[in-house]
């Protein structure tokens, strides 16, 4: 029905607002600045994004606001047609359902199925792709951002020997948790791939199962945040005594796009299960020599 089709677009619009207003967030709503090193275009488009996120926010939240009031008007006026007994139901079908004139068949081909993936190959596909995105993740949290942190003016090598020794153990501890975290992760969408259940066959259809895994994404980051936050607190005051002056805590380029990531992560798996994507079925004018049973 069209009054479902609407409400929940409508819901999707007003699911997406919080996500939009925490994008804004995590760029420069947040107040920390970028880091000096972060190149130009990046801290453009993060700036840029800071200045939209809000707008875009507000935006979906008033065209949520509108698609339910559609929704509602649209399934009143469905009860009223019911009570008024006007509502087209369909007859059960009698007798041959459709006869068709001939060369029908010709002029219009029958439409060919859908040809899903095989849960299989999709459950290796999304744990390969957790896997990539764990990368992403890691490569940030033990390389670019503590570089990022000492403006270049350290190699990786030196910023780990000034940091703190104990700082630096528990976040060494805390990347190896969030490491495991990931890795059962990326071998549980393995093994939903490759479990016989037919009833996950149902359950887990292509876009719900990418939609699970969207979320075991935007979850990694979250898992990722003891560890990012050690950086912050610690290397940024012992890499400020190394060299001299006080060092930004902001975040670096590739902070910024993995903060990011996990938002788009979330919006991606509402975007799938949400909103209504089936086209409402068209009805065909009545008569000629096409007739219903």
């Amino acid at each position: 029905m069209l009054a479902t089709a609407l409400f929940r677009w409508g819901l999707t619009c007003l699911l997406l607002a919080p996500l939009a207003f925490l994008s804004w967030l995590l760029s420069s709503g947040g107040g920390a600045a970028m880091q000096p090193s972060t190149p130009e275009p990046m801290a453009a488009l993060a700036t840029a994004w800071g200045v939209l996120a809000p707008i875009v926010a507000v935006l979906l939240v008033v065209a949520g606001g509108v698609l339910n009031a559609l929704a509602i008007r649209r399934g009143v006026r469905g009860v009223e047609r019911v009570a008024n007994g006007d509502w087209d139901a369909p007859a059960p079908p009698r007798g041959p359902r459709i006869i068709f004139p001939a060369g029908w068949e010709e002029r219009h081909p029958a439409p060919a199925r859908s040809r899903r993936l095989p849960r299989r190959t999709l459950g290796a596909i999304l744990a390969a792709a957790l896997l990539v995105w764990a990368g992403v993740i890691a490569w940030m949290l033990v390389v670019e951002h503590p570089l990022a942190l000492a403006g270049g003016t350290l190699g990786l090598d030196e910023v780990y020997a000034v940091w703190n020794p104990a700082s630096r153990s528990g976040f060494v501890v805390a990347v190896i948790v969030w490491a495991v975290i990931a890795l059962v992760a990326a071998l549980a969408l393995a093994l939903l791939g490759r479990l016989p259940t037919p009833g996950l066959d149902l359950l887990l259809a292509p876009r719900r199962f990418i939609a699970f895994a969207a979320i075991a994404g935007s979850a990694l980051v979250v898992a990722a945040m003891p560890a990012y936050v050690s950086l912050g607190i610690g290397l940024v005051d012992d890499i400020g005594d190394e060299l001299g002056h006080l060092v930004s805590g902001g975040p670096s380029a590739g902070s910024w796009a993995v903060l990011q990531g996990g938002v788009a992560l979330s919006a991606l798996a509402i975007l799938l299960t949400v909103p209504s994507w089936r086209r409402a079925p068209r009805s065909e004018p009545s008569g000629g020599l096409s007739t219903r049973g």
